[in-house]
């Protein structure tokens, strides 16, 4: 393997995936990143995570939020902190209404910036972020947040990230942006940000390597064609190809009823590969994603891999660890049960989820739990037009109380089987879980780690122990 300096813009062979709701946390990947692997963290519900790590009094994500350089941000999320005036309310919820709105967005930008800064802690290696463009009203202020934070790359999956080049472009000139709607969501997605004056501060920077995840050919394609045309030539660093049979979200199967010879990564990957830009493969290695899968890939054409599974079983994730040994003790007796399910997200995309005893997965743990949407990730725009000709905008989502979405105009045959994965996934890395039970995804990798591992051990296994040892001395700061 060769050094960092004879890398493809220095960018890593292996990625660290961004899983989870805190399963990539800002430890896994400072863990990865500082070993010579793209340390990556998940961007999903870094609000409410963020702010009880603050409401807790911890003081190294106090200090950090505190370097935030624009001083408004830290003012409203420090009034979370012990003795803070908002110390014992719950953190805001996404609002269509501007005035409400403004808040919410603003505690996701400082989170996003927290969580890539911990994550960069100690080390020169490069660290990543991935957006889950479902998220529609926290992909701006994550990206923003983020980029402020230095981060190196940006990931985005669960959706096409059309307008990804613009809104990188949009931030480091500091111009608002609105996008009606971000694509492929519904949803209106809106940031403010001029009058921050960001443009300072990243005068000095390259801007982010922009990296989609996607799992056929058609989308590379067109996302190519359409940079191209309206972006002034704007090109992807990277595309992430993910095959279905990785964890978390899948793209919906082809023929719509269920995943195929089509669907797999063999049948477009050659044609991918054909448009030029590097790639780095992704989900279900028949090795488990080892070093024998990177160098395959290798060999095909791709620039690298991006394993999860084996990063989300690793002691450094933030998945608890009764959940991690549950995992492992299936895996040891050959009990894989792992199922990909139609409905249970309210995306609307099929969702792997490892079936396990006391988890969400149980029919009957489902059955008993009351539903609720007060995290708010996933709320999905909804417009009805007034009287006066004037329209409303309400979020609503099919994993909230029946009787809430029928009211606010939602169609009943969306409520059935969904999950608030919100909710469950705080609860598997053990977050808000009094009332809430976990559920755990992950990909068929993950059928094939049996034992405990640390990420070291996991990076190891894949760019081997001497490139680790180089990677780690060359890019640990003792600063």
């Amino acid at each position: 393997m060769e050094a960092t300096a004879d890398l493809l813009d220095g960018m890593p062979r292996l990625i660290q995936a961004g899983m989870g709701i805190r399963v990539s946390s800002c430890t896994l990947a400072n863990a990865t990143s500082r070993l010579g692997a793209l340390g990556v963290v998940s961007s999903v519900a870094l609000r409410h995570i963020v702010i009880e790590e603050i409401r807790e009094g911890r003081e190294e994500v106090i200090a950090i939020a505190r370097t935030f350089p624009i001083r408004s941000y830290v003012d409203a999320i420090l009034q979370f902190a012990p003795g803070g005036p908002k110390h014992r309310r719950p953190a805001p919820l996404d609002d269509p209404d501007p005035v409400r709105g403004d808040l919410p967005k603003r505690l996701s930008v400082i989170a996003a910036y927290v969580e890539v800064m911990r994550a960069k802690q100690g080390h020169r290696g490069k660290v990543g972020i991935n957006i889950m463009w479902k998220c529609a009203l926290t992909v701006l202020p994550s990206i923003y947040g983020a980029m402020i934070a230095g981060v190196d790359a940006l990931l985005c999956g669960a959706g096409v990230p059309m307008e990804l080049p613009d809104i990188v472009n949009a931030i480091r000139t500091g111009r608002d942006m609105d996008y009606k709607p971000l694509h492929g969501t519904g949803t209106n997605a809106s940031l403010t940000i001029a009058q921050d004056n960001p443009a300072a501060l990243f005068a000095d920077r390259e801007p982010p390597k922009v990296m989609p995840i996607l799992s056929n050919f058609a989308f590379p394609k067109r996302i190519l064609d359409i940079w191209e045309r309206e972006f002034d030539g704007a090109r992807p660093f990277a595309f992430i190809l993910e095959n279905h049979e990785a964890g978390g979200h899948n793209a919906p199967p082809r023929n719509k009823v269920g995943f195929g010879e089509q669907d797999d990564i063999d049948s477009y990957f050659d044609r991918v590969h054909g448009l030029g830009a590097p790639i780095y493969v992704a989900g279900a290695f028949p090795s488990g994603g080892t070093r024998s899968d990177l160098l395959y890939w290798m060999e095909r054409g791709a620039y690298g891999i991006q394993v999860g599974s084996r990063f989300a079983l690793s002691d450094e994730s933030g998945m608890r660890r009764d959940l991690k040994d549950a995992v492992l003790a299936q895996n040891a007796h050959g009990e894989e049960h792992l199922v990909t399910h139609a409905r249970v997200s309210p995306t609307g995309y099929p969702f792997k989820v490892r079936e396990l005893a006391g988890t969400l997965s149980d029919p009957t743990v489902y059955a008993k739990r009351k539903r609720l949407c007060n995290k708010g990730y996933l709320l999905q725009a909804k417009y009805e037009e007034q009287v006066d000709g004037s329209v409303k905008e309400t979020y609503i989502c099919p994993a909230m109380p029946e009787k809430q979405y029928r009211k606010l105009g939602g169609v009943e045959d969306d409520l059935e089987d969904r999950v608030c994965l919100c909710n469950t996934l705080l609860a598997t890395v053990g977050l808000f879980d009094q009332d809430e039970p976990p559920m755990v995804t992950m990909g068929r990798s993950g059928a094939l780690c049996t034992e405990r591992r640390t990420a070291r051990q996991v990076v190891e296994d894949i760019l081997t122990p001497q490139y680790v040892a180089a990677e780690e001395a060359a890019l640990t700061t003792t600063a």
